[in-house]
């Protein structure tokens, strides 16, 4: 956000000017206006499309039609947080700054001529609209961008109007856009990234590496100054200017920091790997933070402080408490073709000794095309078949051939040593059924590229972060744990309170010394986000109907399955069955799982 500029000076004008609302213009032009807009499918002023004219309508409806925008210097005001909208990723077209900048011509709204004074209300409202929204909960609608990105169901258009409302009322512009957003430490580091890269491109950039061999510590080559200058515009080299041909140990450093923050392999050596990331441009560079801001609108609206955070492309679970990490561990997330989805949601519990019934998706994919070729692959993989109430069915009168989705039955594996699960598993209730979870492969941890799962995150140390999020040692720990493992039971085990979780895909991040840190983008999305960031916005607004009431419902007890789902719009996620001994309960729900068929 641009620095905050004197107050009583230029936004005098807001106080002075709000007890004159409705004297400039009477509202009837601008109500008859706002209904003939409503009547086009694509409704436009001065060729600027109207985020959403419904709720511009609903807001001077609660206004009776009075004007908000009375003087140039109001306009001003609107035009400068426009034109720094930059430091957020945006761009000032964004918000209509061509078309307001002609409209306007430097006049008072109420001057212009009767034909544009009710467009002009309309297009700067609009333009103020959309600062509100894009700032608060970014410019796009990830449910536009695929399936595996749903952070939100959208935004409800009371509060967008209320926080108009409050913004036009506001002394200050600027200041009243900003304490609508949630800014956290990791949006505002790399938001500080975002003016550092730009004044590298304005500064010239860095130069390319030619094409030529390996170069390695202790080699000479022409090309070694370039290279200096290269990581001297990034601060990874911060030594003397030198025209020496020589690969010394300064410079080896430097290569070896440069490799670190783009997760390279760190040997200091500057092969075709580390010259192609090298000569990445910095206009790239720029405008892959402003994908990954956007990304991080998307989560931060009203984030707590303490969140657990699965970075997709990191391959890495970070436990925060008070915005501070305790915790990290490595994870295995989805492979392409099955991406580990992206959004945010909240754990609830967390279960002991878990049975895993095949997804729909393995189910299809994996499971019945073996199973027809290798009738013993269930028993030998401890896979069995039951009925939807947890009757077990013979394998023999089973009809393999069915289609996947008329199949009757579940599959399903008991909680034990050959669970695909592991041990434990940790829930937060979702549409894409994925979860974190143990898993029998460990030593797929060791590879630096960690995308084996069907969608599922398998974490490398389940146990200590189970008991980081029940946040209890004293009654769960590691010898409480064992205990509960060695019953063979099933336990269910609620938070205390409900932990945010985000599964996250940033390929760009910025830690806390101010290390601007870059990742592979595994699921190539980064292009096609770019052209649709560029694009036209997508606001998502909701018009919530009133819910009634519903009975008080008595809290559950602390070891149980939680209750289901209150979701009005999506299909509820079922629960386990609990019954006082179940050594194997049945989860009917089918559920995303790591189970590898290759």
């Amino acid at each position: 956000m641009p620095s905050k500029r004197p107050l009583g000076v230029i936004f005098l004008s807001w106080l002075l000017l709000l007890p004159l609302a409705g004297i400039a213009g009477t509202g009837d032009d601008l109500r008859a206006r706002l209904e003939q807009l409503r009547d086009y499918s694509k409704p436009t002023i001065v060729g600027a499309p109207l985020v959403s004219v419904g709720l511009l309508d609903d807001f001077y409806r609660r206004r009776d039609d009075r004007y908000i925008w009375h003087s140039n210097r109001q306009v001003e005001d609107l035009l400068h947080l426009v034109e720094h909208s930059i430091d957020e990723g945006f761009q000032p077209s964004d918000f209509h700054a061509g078309e307001i900048v002609a409209t306007m011509k430097g006049r008072d709204p109420s001057d212009l001529p009767a034909s544009l004074h009710a467009d002009a209300e309309i297009l700067l409202s609009d333009s103020l609209l959309r600062l509100i929204h894009h700032y608060r909960y970014g410019k796009l609608d990830p449910r536009r961008l695929g399936k595996h990105r749903n952070h939100r169901k959208g935004t409800s258009a009371n509060d967008l109007i209320d926080d108009l409302e409050r913004v036009v009322r506001a002394e200050d512009l600027q200041v009243a856009v900003a304490d609508l957003t949630s800014r956290p430490f990791f949006y505002e580091r790399l938001q500080r990234s975002l003016a550092r890269y730009r004044r590298i491109a304005a500064a010239g950039g860095w130069p390319q590496i030619p094409k030529g061999r390996s170069l390695r510590p202790s080699m000479r080559d022409y090309r070694v100054p370039i290279i200096r200058e290269r990581l001297r515009a990034t601060g990874d080299f911060t030594g003397p200017a030198s025209h020496s041909p020589l690969h010394d140990q300064a410079l080896k450093a430097a290569v070896v920091a440069f490799q670190k923050r783009h997760h390279l392999g760190a040997d200091g050596a500057v092969g075709p790997t580390t010259r192609a990331v090298m000569n990445v441009s910095v206009a790239k560079r720029v405008n892959q933070i402003r994908i990954n801001l956007e990304r991080m609108r998307w989560i931060s609206d009203g984030l707590p402080d303490d969140f657990l955070l699965v970075n997709i492309p990191e391959q890495r679970v970070k436990l925060f408490r008070d915005e501070q990490p305790v915790w990290s561990s490595r994870v295995i997330v989805g492979r392409r073709k099955r991406p580990t989805p992206a959004f945010r949601d909240q754990m609830e519990y967390i279960e002991i000794n878990p049975s895993w019934t095949v997804p729909p998706t393995i189910l299809k994919k994996d499971i019945l095309p073996i199973v027809r070729k290798n009738p013993g692959y269930l028993k030998k993989r401890g896979l069995e078949v039951v009925t939807h109430s947890g009757k077990p069915v013979s394998l023999k009168s089973v009809n393999w051939k069915v289609p996947a989705k008329h199949f009757p039955y579940l599959i399903r594996q008991p909680p034990g040593t050959r669970n695909t699960l592991g041990q434990v598993k940790f829930m937060f209730p979702n549409r894409h059924s994925v979860y974190l979870h143990d898993t029998l492969k460990r030593g797929l941890f060791k590879q630096s590229r960690r995308l084996y799962s069907s969608g599922c995150v398998r974490v490398e140390h389940p146990w200590k972060l189970a008991e980081l999020v029940l946040n209890d040692p004293k009654r769960w720990n590691p010898a409480r744990f064992k205990k509960i493992v060695a019953s063979k039971q099933t336990r269910w085990i609620n938070l205390k309170e409900p932990l945010a979780i985000i599964l996250a895909y940033w390929t760009v991040e910025a830690d806390a010394d101010s290390k601007v840190l870059f990742w592979k983008d595994f699921y190539t999305r980064d292009a096609a986000m770019l052209k649709t960031l560029d694009g036209r916005s997508q606001l998502r607004i909701v018009h919530r109907r009133p819910i009634p009431p519903k009975a008080a419902t008595p809290a559950p007890p602390e070891e149980q399955a939680p209750p289901g789902e209150q979701e009005a719009v999506e299909p509820p996620v079922g629960k386990p069955i609990i019954t006082l001994f179940n050594l194997f309960p049945l989860d009917s729900t089918p559920r995303e799982g790591p189970l590898d068929v290759h």
